[in-house]
Protein backbone atom coordinates (compact mmCIF):
# COMPACT_ATOMS: atom_id res chain seq x y z
CA UNK A 1 0.00 0.00 0.00
CA UNK A 2 0.77 3.44 -0.68
CA UNK A 3 0.09 7.29 0.75
CA UNK A 4 0.02 10.38 -0.54
CA UNK A 5 0.55 13.56 1.40
CA UNK A 6 -2.30 14.90 3.13
CA UNK A 7 -4.85 11.78 2.73
CA UNK A 8 -5.84 9.19 5.03
CA UNK A 9 -3.39 8.40 7.72
CA UNK A 10 -0.99 10.52 6.53
CA UNK A 11 -3.25 13.89 7.23
CA UNK A 12 -1.58 16.09 8.71
CA UNK A 13 -3.08 16.21 12.73
CA UNK A 14 -4.36 13.66 15.19
CA UNK A 15 -8.17 13.35 15.85
CA UNK A 16 -10.27 13.99 18.91
CA UNK A 17 -9.17 10.95 21.24
CA UNK A 18 -6.19 10.43 19.44
CA UNK A 19 -3.56 8.20 21.26
CA UNK A 20 -1.13 10.20 23.89
CA UNK A 21 2.53 9.03 23.17
CA UNK A 22 4.34 8.11 26.84
CA UNK A 23 8.36 7.75 26.29
CA UNK A 24 10.32 6.96 29.24
CA UNK A 25 13.84 6.92 28.73
CA UNK A 26 17.47 8.90 29.19
CA UNK A 27 18.48 12.15 27.97
CA UNK A 28 22.01 13.73 28.11
CA UNK A 29 24.83 15.56 26.16
CA UNK A 30 26.31 13.74 23.50
CA UNK A 31 29.81 14.67 22.57
CA UNK A 32 30.59 13.06 18.75
CA UNK A 33 33.96 13.19 17.61
CA UNK A 34 35.34 11.63 14.71
CA UNK A 35 36.65 10.08 12.33
CA UNK A 36 39.37 7.98 14.67
CA UNK A 37 41.97 5.25 12.49
CA UNK A 38 43.36 3.85 14.16
CA UNK A 39 42.40 2.91 17.52
CA UNK A 40 44.75 5.33 19.89
CA UNK A 41 47.42 3.32 21.36
CA UNK A 42 47.47 4.60 25.18
CA UNK A 43 49.14 7.91 26.43
CA UNK A 44 48.78 9.25 22.39
CA UNK A 45 46.83 11.92 21.37
CA UNK A 46 44.58 11.59 18.06
CA UNK A 47 43.47 14.84 16.11
CA UNK A 48 40.39 14.69 14.40
CA UNK A 49 38.62 17.05 12.32
CA UNK A 50 34.91 17.56 13.48
CA UNK A 51 32.51 17.05 16.43
CA UNK A 52 29.49 17.99 17.18
CA UNK A 53 27.67 18.80 20.97
CA UNK A 54 24.18 17.89 20.79
CA UNK A 55 21.22 15.94 23.17
CA UNK A 56 22.12 12.50 23.30
CA UNK A 57 20.21 9.22 25.28
CA UNK A 58 16.97 7.07 23.79
CA UNK A 59 14.34 9.83 24.91
CA UNK A 60 16.61 13.20 24.15
CA UNK A 61 16.60 11.82 20.43
CA UNK A 62 13.40 10.68 20.36
CA UNK A 63 11.46 13.41 22.07
CA UNK A 64 12.90 16.00 19.63
CA UNK A 65 12.32 13.82 16.55
CA UNK A 66 8.69 13.89 17.86
CA UNK A 67 8.90 17.69 18.41
CA UNK A 68 10.21 18.04 14.77
CA UNK A 69 6.97 15.86 13.21
CA UNK A 70 4.60 17.96 15.11
CA UNK A 71 3.75 16.31 18.22
CA UNK A 72 3.55 18.42 21.02
CA UNK A 73 4.77 17.75 24.36
CA UNK A 74 2.43 18.06 27.17
CA UNK A 75 -0.45 17.93 24.80
CA UNK A 76 0.63 14.94 22.59
CA UNK A 77 2.86 13.52 24.20
CA UNK A 78 5.07 12.83 28.00
CA UNK A 79 8.27 12.48 27.27
CA UNK A 80 10.03 11.56 30.00
CA UNK A 81 13.70 12.23 31.13
CA UNK A 82 15.20 13.81 34.09
CA UNK A 83 18.97 16.00 34.07
CA UNK A 84 21.74 16.80 36.83
CA UNK A 85 22.42 19.78 38.83
CA UNK A 86 24.99 21.27 36.77
CA UNK A 87 26.08 23.58 34.06
CA UNK A 88 25.27 20.37 31.52
CA UNK A 89 21.74 19.88 32.94
CA UNK A 90 20.70 23.52 32.64
CA UNK A 91 22.00 23.40 28.86
CA UNK A 92 20.10 20.14 28.48
CA UNK A 93 17.12 21.61 29.62
CA UNK A 94 16.91 24.71 27.04
CA UNK A 95 18.01 22.39 24.22
CA UNK A 96 15.00 20.03 24.98
CA UNK A 97 12.41 22.84 25.49
CA UNK A 98 9.19 22.13 24.15
CA UNK A 99 10.32 18.75 23.79
CA UNK A 100 10.45 16.98 26.99
CA UNK A 101 9.90 18.25 30.64
CA UNK A 102 13.27 17.62 32.48
CA UNK A 103 13.36 16.72 35.92
CA UNK A 104 16.44 17.79 37.85
CA UNK A 105 17.53 15.80 40.25
CA UNK A 106 21.33 16.21 42.70
CA UNK A 107 23.83 14.48 40.15
CA UNK A 108 26.11 15.20 37.73
CA UNK A 109 24.71 15.17 34.27
CA UNK A 110 25.40 11.91 31.90
CA UNK A 111 27.56 12.35 29.11
CA UNK A 112 28.51 10.19 26.06
CA UNK A 113 31.28 10.90 24.24
CA UNK A 114 30.93 9.11 20.44
CA UNK A 115 33.93 8.18 18.60
CA UNK A 116 32.76 7.95 14.62
CA UNK A 117 35.29 5.33 12.82
CA UNK A 118 35.81 5.46 8.97
CA UNK A 119 33.90 2.25 8.42
CA UNK A 120 30.84 4.13 10.04
CA UNK A 121 31.18 2.14 13.51
CA UNK A 122 30.94 4.03 16.60
CA UNK A 123 32.60 3.83 19.80
CA UNK A 124 30.59 5.05 22.90
CA UNK A 125 32.19 6.24 26.43
CA UNK A 126 29.45 7.00 28.91
CA UNK A 127 29.21 8.29 31.65
CA UNK A 128 25.70 7.70 33.85
CA UNK A 129 25.93 10.35 36.26
CA UNK A 130 21.92 11.44 36.49
CA UNK A 131 20.93 8.49 35.37
CA UNK A 132 21.23 6.12 38.43
CA UNK A 133 17.73 7.51 39.12
CA UNK A 134 14.25 7.70 37.69
CA UNK A 135 11.47 10.39 38.01
CA UNK A 136 9.31 8.32 39.39
CA UNK A 137 6.77 10.64 40.63
CA UNK A 138 6.03 11.49 36.98
CA UNK A 139 5.87 8.28 35.48
CA UNK A 140 3.18 7.00 38.27
CA UNK A 141 1.10 10.22 37.17
CA UNK A 142 1.54 9.43 33.77
CA UNK A 143 0.40 6.14 33.77
CA UNK A 144 -2.32 6.86 36.01
CA UNK A 145 -3.74 9.31 33.42
CA UNK A 146 -3.27 6.92 30.41
CA UNK A 147 -5.84 5.86 28.69
CA UNK A 148 -7.14 2.64 26.77
CA UNK A 149 -4.46 2.52 23.23
CA UNK A 150 -2.45 5.36 24.53
CA UNK A 151 1.35 4.53 23.35
CA UNK A 152 3.85 3.74 25.95
CA UNK A 153 7.87 3.55 25.07
CA UNK A 154 10.39 2.34 27.32
CA UNK A 155 14.03 2.92 25.56
CA UNK A 156 17.84 3.51 27.01
CA UNK A 157 16.76 0.46 28.75
CA UNK A 158 20.47 -0.64 29.96
CA UNK A 159 21.54 2.73 30.28
CA UNK A 160 18.83 2.97 33.44
CA UNK A 161 19.79 0.86 36.43
CA UNK A 162 16.33 1.61 38.16
CA UNK A 163 14.38 1.30 34.65
CA UNK A 164 16.13 -2.21 34.44
CA UNK A 165 14.94 -2.91 37.87
CA UNK A 166 11.33 -1.66 37.46
CA UNK A 167 10.74 -2.16 33.54
CA UNK A 168 8.22 -5.60 34.39
CA UNK A 169 5.82 -3.69 36.72
CA UNK A 170 5.94 -0.94 34.42
CA UNK A 171 4.66 -3.03 31.39
CA UNK A 172 2.00 -4.88 33.13
CA UNK A 173 0.37 -1.70 35.14
CA UNK A 174 0.63 -0.09 31.10
CA UNK A 175 -1.17 -3.29 29.91
CA UNK A 176 -3.83 -3.46 32.51
CA UNK A 177 -4.42 0.51 31.02
CA UNK A 178 -4.92 -1.22 27.81
CA UNK A 179 -2.03 1.06 26.68
CA UNK A 180 0.32 -0.21 24.07
CA UNK A 181 3.84 -1.21 25.42
CA UNK A 182 7.12 -0.77 23.35
CA UNK A 183 10.48 -1.30 24.77
CA UNK A 184 13.79 -0.40 23.00
CA UNK A 185 16.65 -1.85 25.10
CA UNK A 186 19.90 -0.79 23.45
CA UNK A 187 22.62 -2.52 23.54
CA UNK A 188 24.21 -3.74 26.79
CA UNK A 189 27.37 -2.78 28.29
CA UNK A 190 28.17 -6.35 29.72
CA UNK A 191 27.48 -7.62 26.42
CA UNK A 192 24.37 -10.33 25.40
CA UNK A 193 25.14 -12.78 28.74
CA UNK A 194 22.62 -15.60 29.17
CA UNK A 195 21.62 -13.54 32.49
CA UNK A 196 21.35 -10.70 30.16
CA UNK A 197 19.37 -12.80 27.74
CA UNK A 198 17.25 -13.78 30.39
CA UNK A 199 15.87 -10.19 31.43
CA UNK A 200 14.94 -9.19 28.29
CA UNK A 201 13.35 -12.35 27.47
CA UNK A 202 11.23 -11.85 30.95
CA UNK A 203 10.31 -8.72 29.37
CA UNK A 204 8.72 -10.02 26.13
CA UNK A 205 5.31 -11.24 27.17
CA UNK A 206 4.76 -7.71 28.20
CA UNK A 207 5.23 -5.95 24.90
CA UNK A 208 3.01 -5.14 22.07
CA UNK A 209 6.40 -4.29 19.97
CA UNK A 210 10.08 -5.13 20.88
CA UNK A 211 11.86 -2.91 18.61
CA UNK A 212 15.33 -4.04 18.47
CA UNK A 213 18.11 -3.31 15.42
CA UNK A 214 19.28 -6.57 14.35
CA UNK A 215 22.45 -7.15 16.13
CA UNK A 216 20.39 -6.41 18.80
CA UNK A 217 17.71 -8.97 17.98
CA UNK A 218 20.50 -11.58 17.13
CA UNK A 219 22.01 -11.13 20.50
CA UNK A 220 18.63 -11.65 22.44
CA UNK A 221 18.09 -14.63 20.48
CA UNK A 222 22.07 -15.92 21.08
CA UNK A 223 22.48 -16.07 17.59
CA UNK A 224 25.58 -15.33 14.96
CA UNK A 225 26.62 -12.42 13.62
CA UNK A 226 25.38 -14.03 10.30
CA UNK A 227 22.11 -15.03 11.48
CA UNK A 228 19.24 -14.78 9.34
CA UNK A 229 17.33 -11.45 10.77
CA UNK A 230 13.96 -13.94 9.96
CA UNK A 231 15.24 -16.27 12.52
CA UNK A 232 16.13 -13.80 15.11
CA UNK A 233 12.44 -12.28 14.64
CA UNK A 234 11.04 -15.65 14.48
CA UNK A 235 12.76 -16.26 17.98
CA UNK A 236 11.60 -13.25 19.58
CA UNK A 237 8.04 -14.38 18.71
CA UNK A 238 8.34 -17.38 20.49
CA UNK A 239 9.88 -15.95 23.97
CA UNK A 240 6.65 -14.05 23.87
CA UNK A 241 6.54 -11.06 21.69
CA UNK A 242 3.51 -9.90 20.41
CA UNK A 243 5.46 -8.04 17.40
CA UNK A 244 8.86 -7.38 16.46
CA UNK A 245 9.60 -4.46 15.12
CA UNK A 246 13.26 -4.62 13.59
CA UNK A 247 15.42 -1.97 12.30
CA UNK A 248 17.31 -3.41 8.95
CA UNK A 249 20.06 -0.54 8.61
CA UNK A 250 20.25 0.02 4.86
CA UNK A 251 17.37 -3.06 4.30
CA UNK A 252 14.95 -1.05 5.75
CA UNK A 253 12.52 -2.53 8.77
CA UNK A 254 10.51 -5.95 8.93
CA UNK A 255 8.04 -6.58 11.11
CA UNK A 256 6.80 -9.90 12.12
CA UNK A 257 3.68 -11.20 14.60
CA UNK A 258 -0.15 -10.83 15.03
CA UNK A 259 -0.10 -8.19 11.79
CA UNK A 260 1.67 -11.17 9.52
CA UNK A 261 5.02 -10.24 7.95
CA UNK A 262 5.87 -6.77 6.42
CA UNK A 263 8.72 -5.40 5.48
CA UNK A 264 9.38 -1.61 4.45
CA UNK A 265 12.49 -0.76 2.00
CA UNK A 266 14.96 2.10 3.13
CA UNK A 267 15.74 5.16 0.67
CA UNK A 268 18.77 5.74 -0.97
CA UNK A 269 20.51 8.58 1.12
CA UNK A 270 24.06 9.90 1.34
CA UNK A 271 24.86 8.65 4.81
CA UNK A 272 25.99 11.84 7.38
CA UNK A 273 25.57 9.68 10.86
CA UNK A 274 23.84 7.62 12.33
CA UNK A 275 23.92 8.35 15.63
CA UNK A 276 20.13 8.23 17.03
CA UNK A 277 18.86 6.37 13.94
CA UNK A 278 16.95 4.38 15.94
CA UNK A 279 15.42 6.69 18.01
CA UNK A 280 14.69 8.74 15.04
CA UNK A 281 12.63 5.03 13.83
CA UNK A 282 10.51 5.05 16.97
CA UNK A 283 9.72 8.17 17.00
CA UNK A 284 8.58 8.04 13.12
CA UNK A 285 6.68 4.67 14.41
CA UNK A 286 5.40 6.63 17.47
CA UNK A 287 3.84 9.50 15.13
CA UNK A 288 2.03 6.98 12.88
CA UNK A 289 0.17 5.27 15.41
CA UNK A 290 -0.90 8.02 17.00
CA UNK A 291 -2.34 9.48 13.75
CA UNK A 292 -4.21 6.28 13.03
CA UNK A 293 -2.07 4.59 11.29
CA UNK A 294 -1.79 0.58 11.49
CA UNK A 295 1.54 -0.82 12.38
CA UNK A 296 2.19 -2.20 8.57
CA UNK A 297 1.68 1.52 7.32
CA UNK A 298 3.83 2.85 10.93
CA UNK A 299 6.41 1.24 9.17
CA UNK A 300 7.04 3.90 6.37
CA UNK A 301 7.24 7.00 9.01
CA UNK A 302 9.31 5.23 10.70
CA UNK A 303 12.02 4.51 7.90
CA UNK A 304 11.76 7.39 6.35
CA UNK A 305 12.52 9.96 9.27
CA UNK A 306 15.40 8.14 10.12
CA UNK A 307 16.67 8.41 7.04
CA UNK A 308 16.29 11.82 6.78
CA UNK A 309 17.40 12.36 10.27
CA UNK A 310 21.05 10.09 9.83
CA UNK A 311 21.55 12.21 6.09
CA UNK A 312 21.65 15.84 7.71
CA UNK A 313 25.00 17.04 8.96
CA UNK A 314 24.29 18.75 11.45
CA UNK A 315 21.47 16.52 12.78
CA UNK A 316 18.30 17.88 11.65
CA UNK A 317 14.91 16.19 12.69
CA UNK A 318 12.53 16.02 9.65
CA UNK A 319 8.98 17.73 10.13
CA UNK A 320 5.92 15.48 9.21
CA UNK A 321 5.41 17.38 6.40
CA UNK A 322 9.09 15.92 4.74
CA UNK A 323 8.28 12.78 6.27
CA UNK A 324 5.05 12.52 4.00
CA UNK A 325 6.98 13.58 1.00
CA UNK A 326 9.60 10.88 1.27
CA UNK A 327 6.74 8.35 1.34
CA UNK A 328 7.21 7.48 -2.28
CA UNK A 329 8.49 3.89 -0.89
CA UNK A 330 5.50 1.10 -1.12
CA UNK A 331 5.27 -0.84 1.89
CA UNK A 332 5.32 -4.38 0.53
CA UNK A 333 3.62 -7.29 2.58
CA UNK A 334 5.09 -10.63 1.67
Amino acid sequence: MSHTAGTGAWGSGRGPGAPRIVVIGNANVDVLMGDVAPWPVPGSEVVIDRYEWRVGGAAGNTGLALAAMGVREGVDSDVIAHVGEDFLGGWLEDAMSGAARLTRVPHPTALTVGLTHPDGQRTFVSYLGHLVTLPEDRITAALDAARPGDLLLLCGYFLLPELRAKAPSLLRSARQRGMLTMIDTGWPDEGWTPAVRAEVAALLPHVSAFLPNREEAVGVTGGHEDAVVEAAAAALLELGAERVVMKCGAAGALLVGVDGRVVHPAPSVCVQDTVGAGDTFNAGLLAGLARGMSWAEALAPAVNASALAIGSQPRRYPSWAEVVEAAGETVAAV
